[in-house]
């Protein structure tokens, strides 16, 4: 039997409602998810910078990170961050505050992704998730 493939997400929002429905969207996105691509996945959440640098995972597959944090914290500190402790990690950023600037910064320092909350930024996550998703799953040649 073929042994399934882990995906590893971390979600960093500082605003706790955000967070829960975003961690709670992604847990069912990925639920579906699982038995279509046999694949599992295991999603962590933290409100806090702090705690999700300490507990970050070197073989963390995607990091979504609220732009803005806490702590004097943004993304950009964020992705340095997670750049030294797991560099194949895919960063999603994703932000209230719609700046052109921002997100072409975040993308040439190594974002994967950039969303912007909106209506349909839940969807979006999952979508990118999925895009992410696939890229592993290919088979490499």
């Amino acid at each position: 039997m073929k042994k399934l493939r882990q995906f590893k997400i971390v979600v960093l929002e500082d605003n706790e409602f955000y967070n829960t429905i975003l961690t709670r969207q992604l847990k069912n996105y990925t639920d579906e998810l699982e038995s279509d691509k046999h694949c599992t996945f295991d999603i962590e959440s933290y409100t806090n910078a702090g705690d999700c640098i300490r507990n970050l995972k070197p073989d963390t597959d995607i990091a979504i990170i609220d732009y803005y944090l806490g702590e004097s914290k943004n993304a950009m500190d964020m992705l340095k961050v997670i750049r030294q402790k797991c560099s194949n990690c895919k960063v999603v950023i994703i932000s209230q505050f719609k700046n052109i600037k921002t997100y072409y910064e975040t993308l040439n320092n190594g974002a994967y992704h950039f969303i912007f909350k909106d209506k349909q930024a839940l969807a979006k996550s999952c979508y990118v998730i999925e895009d992410i998703i696939n890229e592993g799953l290919r088979p490499s040649f």
